[in-house]
């Protein structure tokens, strides 16, 4: 074989395999690369330590839940049929919403004014652009403006977590590491992104102490994806527990997540997980479409677990504390609510 030949054949190959890998997004992956580099995301929302101050005066509340939007597409072939019509700009056919999203959705209807922080796996099941286009925007994506998210594992299917970045725009942070701080009155919240490093050392790590040391006098909260405690425990949480580790040695009162497909609410704990007075109470909100069906045996450290239903958190921040109730779907009468003194 000649080398032209084999060198054709060779391409040839790798773009199909690059296609079927990728489920068609190498294209809007290719496109996003383009744009980034003619023009790379810049953001005049974060002052230089990466903090946002939010327009807001106490009390103000905010709703948050994860894993959302998860449209029925064919399987395999539909997402790539999906990936490579909206690559190449071809009309699609309307996608199908899962019910617990329509539910949640009107939840946020709902609160209109009301900020939302959303936890991470948006879209399933690669969190690809044609999935934030066609099946998260037409619903939560109605709260953009007022929306502050964290991302999930889901969105780092797609390489480097390109749609996510894509669709939020610095709404996701000052650039595409995907964590930052908003503030609030006196209260200093903290959006950290668990699908990174976050060791001891890391960019993450080292920002996260230095923001939270320059704020010594604030109420401070975090929220990021994955749980480090949970009664469903999962892999892939070290960097979880790394962040978890961080904020609960800094005082932080709770912090926020998704990932596991429920309503959780532990104890205070410790850095290690431990219950302990005072500690950093956990919450998982992973119910914000998807919602685990059945019974789940809750850990020692949680004291409500919320399975069978969606849901979302609603949090309200006073000068001297953040209350909670958890706003399930219509049908439902399970609910959680109570307060956390700052």
């Amino acid at each position: 074989m000649k080398k032209t030949a084999f060198r054709t054949l060779l391409a040839t190959t790798v773009a199909l395999i690059l296609v079927a890998g990728t489920e068609g997004q190498v294209f809007s992956v290719a496109a996003s690369g383009i744009r980034s580099l003619a023009s790379p995301l810049q953001s005049d929302m974060f002052d230089t330590n990466r903090v946002h101050k939010l327009d807001v005066t106490l009390p103000f509340s905010v709703l948050a839940a994860g894993d959302i939007a998860s449209c029925a597409n064919g399987g395999y072939l539909g997402r790539t049929d999906r990936n490579l019509r909206y690559a190449v700009g071809l009309p699609r056919a309307e996608a199908t919403p899962n019910e617990g999203m329509i539910d949640t959705t009107s939840i946020l209807e709902q609160h209109p004014e009301t900020a939302v922080l959303a936890l991470g796996d948006l879209v399933y099941k690669r969190g690809e652009a044609v999935g934030f286009e066609d099946c998260y925007d037409p619903y939560w994506g109605a709260a953009w403006e007022r929306t502050w998210p964290t991302p999930g594992n889901h969105e780092y299917h797609s390489p480097l977590a390109y749609a996510y970045f894509d669709y939020w725009q610095d709404r996701a942070g000052p650039d595409r590491s995907g964590y930052y701080a908003l503030q609030a009155g006196n209260w200093l919240i903290l959006s950290l992104n668990s699908e990174i490093d976050a060791s001891e050392g890391s960019a993450q790590a080292k920002w996260a102490k230095e923001v939270l040391a320059a704020h010594p006098d604030s109420c401070t909260a975090a929220y990021f994806h994955k749980p480090a405690y949970s009664s469903v425990v999962r892999s892939g949480s070290n960097d979880a527990r790394a962040l978890f580790r961080l904020v609960a040695e800094a005082g932080v009162r709770f912090v926020l997540h998704g990932h596991n497909h429920f309503y959780e609410r532990t104890a205070p704990l410790d850095a290690e997980g431990k219950p302990t007075e005072g500690g950093t109470i956990a919450f998982v909100v992973g119910a914000g479409g998807k919602s685990t069906q059945g019974n789940i045996e809750p850990a020692a450290f949680s004291e409500r677990l919320i399975a069978g239903t969606t849901g979302v958190l609603k949090l309200t921040f006073t000068d001297e504390a953040a209350i909670w109730t958890y706003l399930t779907a219509p049908g439902s009468e399970e609910t959680d609510s109570g307060l956390i003194p700052c």
